[in-house]
């Protein structure tokens, strides 16, 4: 069986992970990969022989990949997506799906027309940690559901100095994207409402124009309330660069996470740091859940089957998030 030919759209921190974990597949290559920076296209082609292109378009029409990893800022991910679907590339995409209910929907349309997989990145529902909490909810464990609260928050770091672009995005679309996923796909209820309030004052400080922090309060139709939380703006002297923590109470029991321990401190005279250890290389294998999420995909690929995510959970994902920008700027109660 041939493999299949993979091309990064985006050879940023995420690029750069997915294309040393597919570089290793028995079953995929990557082939090529379209960036902007001259300089790290020029050491991809010196040092692992992979195409370049500065113009992804280019990339596409140049009949070099089967797939395409879409791993752009945000608020780029439209024309990348459609495109690829119209040339019959299977695509990986980045969470957020995208930024605007009109984005996401154009893109689905072009999946769907094109009849091409595609698949988001939610990659926290491979997290052993999540997956337990969902199994344990699934059986009943917990009994009745009373209120969840879900947290990821950054480093001030992260909007500052590893992004160029946060002022296109905020902490909703960056982070809460992924807790909105957990959220929708651990519990068993759907929300009916949505009240969102915000933060902007430290960035806005630094001109950068987007919130500090958001939280998002959801009511259930059961009576139960949920609360997704996320701040880009803690300090730089976090262990981490990033914390992700989840409660979820019950009628039975509750059930903690937090993922921001990962069981390894590393104290010198300077700092604690909790080095990450939830994914990376061990003994020359790529380990965790971001890699597993990328070979569910090639999987699916391969075998010709549903991704586990489809791209109407990216819809349905960037509908909320649209609500709760929506309640950010109005101060009303949002009707999900």
């Amino acid at each position: 069986m041939s493999k299949i030919r993979v091309g990064i759209v985006g050879f940023g921190l995420m690029g750069q992970l997915y294309a040393e974990y597919v570089s290793r597949c028995p079953d995929a290559q990557i082939t090529a990969i379209a960036d902007l920076d001259k300089e790290s296209l020029a050491k991809a082609r010196r040092e692992r022989g992979w195409q370049t292109y500065e113009d992804y378009l280019r990339m596409y029409d140049a009949n070099v990949i089967d797939l395409a990893i879409v791993t752009l800022p945000d608020f780029l991910h439209r024309e990348a997506v459609v495109k690829a679907a119209e040339r019959r590339l299977n695509i990986l995409v980045e969470k957020p799906f995208a930024t605007s209910t009109a984005d996401a929907e154009a893109m689905a349309a072009a999946v769907e027309k094109a009849g091409v997989k595609c698949m988001v990145e939610f990659f926290n529902r491979w997290s052993p940690p999540f997956f337990q909490a969902k199994k344990r909810v699934a059986a009943n464990e917990l009994g009745e559901i009373v209120s969840f609260a879900i947290e990821l928050n950054d480093r001030l770091w992260v909007p500052t100095k590893m992004l160029k672009w946060a002022a296109r995005s905020s902490p909703a679309w960056f982070l809460m994207s992924h807790t909105a996923d957990l959220a929708f796909w651990i519990l068993p209820e759907r929300p009916r409402a949505v009240q969102a309030r915000g933060v902007k004052k430290l960035l806005a400080g630094q001109g950068i124009d987007t919130y500090d922090m958001i939280e998002a309060f959801l009511d259930y139709p059961d009576g139960s309330t949920g609360r997704l939380s996320s701040s880009w703006v803690l300090p730089d002297g976090m262990p981490m660069v990033y914390e992700l923590t989840m409660r979820i109470v019950g009628s039975k029991a509750a059930i903690d996470i937090d993922t921001s321990d990962q069981e390894v401190h590393l104290i010198s005279h300077e700092n604690l740091q909790h080095p990450i250890t939830a994914w990376g290389e061990v003994l020359g294998y790529h380990v965790g859940h971001p890699y597993t999420m990328l070979r569910a995909f090639l999987d699916a690929v391969r075998e010709g089957r549903e991704p586990p995510i489809t791209h109407q959970e990216g819809v349905r994902n960037t509908r909320f998030l649209s609500a709760v920008h929506e309640s950010l700027s109005t101060g009303k109660t949002i009707q999900l």
